[in-house]
């Protein structure tokens, strides 16, 4: 049976090349044991270019766009994810409820994706605009989900189709028990993922809305890494015991300061 390790990239395994060498190396030991899934927020070209640039392993499936496009190989994956999360998603009236809040800037246009809606929050907005976006689409029987991460980012998405949903999906396509299921992150958009009933890794520079949901709950199941980035997903991992103790840290590429 294949452990299916899910990891999210920005704000987890980016950000120390030498820790990201150090987690290739001892990933591509067991890479025929598992099946590799990089889940983010970012969109699918954005997604290829941070792979590319970090260096990162290849994986079995990218799960983009706060978990609303799921790619195997680089190929998009089979409607059914698509279908599954389009029933009752209005676009169109999605953006005109969004568009009555001033406090919300739209993103580029590459970050807009027929299944998601992508804003940056006013720094000098309060966070009710969050709640108040929600509640009025909720009140209008849009079904939609509003994600906010990143202490600015929001992003608008059909219901049941966040990082979470999309992580399950594919744990029953591959057939994946939850026992063979690790989860690695450290973003605020993350929290749905951890809401799966798997182990999980909390690297160490977790953000605030993460460890705030980590330490209310506290289920036990999940590790909070003393180290950041790839290096805290090693610590996870060993932790887990599906990696053997390193002789040491240093000799994993990573030196804590």
């Amino acid at each position: 049976m294949k452990l299916l390790l899910v990891i999210e990239l920005d704000n987890t395994l980016v950000g120390n090349n030498r820790a990201i060498a150090a987690l290739n190396q001892r990933l591509e030991a067991i890479r025929n044991q598992i099946y590799l899934v990089y889940v983010t927020g970012r969109s699918y070209a954005s997604s290829r270019r941070v792979i590319a640039q970090e260096q990162l392993l290849k994986p079995d499936y990218l799960i983009a766009s706060v978990g609303t496009e799921i790619y195997q190989q680089g190929v998009l994956l089979e409607k059914d994810w698509a279908n599954q999360i389009s029933k009752d998603w209005d676009w169109d009236a999605v953006w005109t409820i969004a568009s009555y809040f001033p406090a919300l800037i739209p993103q580029p246009d590459s970050e807009q994706t027929p299944y998601k809606l992508s804003f940056w929050l006013d720094m000098d907005a309060p966070l009710e605009v969050i709640h108040d976006l929600q509640d009025l689409l909720t009140f209008t029987g849009l079904q939609s989900e509003v994600i906010f991460s990143n202490g600015r980012d929001v992003d608008i998405i059909p219901k049941n189709s966040n990082k979470g949903e999309a992580a399950a999906y594919l744990q029953e396509l591959l057939q994946a028990q939850l026992d063979a299921t690790v989860i690695c992150g450290g973003s605020g958009n993350d929290i749905s993922l951890f809401q799966q009933p798997s182990a999980g890794i909390i690297v160490g520079n977790a953000q605030t809305e993460l460890l705030w949901w980590y330490y209310k709950t506290h289920y036990p199941w999940h590790f909070l890494a003393h180290y950041p980035g790839a290096a805290g997903i090693l610590e996870g991992l060993i932790y887990f015991n599906i990696l053997p103790f390193p002789n040491s840290w240093k000799a994993m590429g990573y030196a804590p300061p």
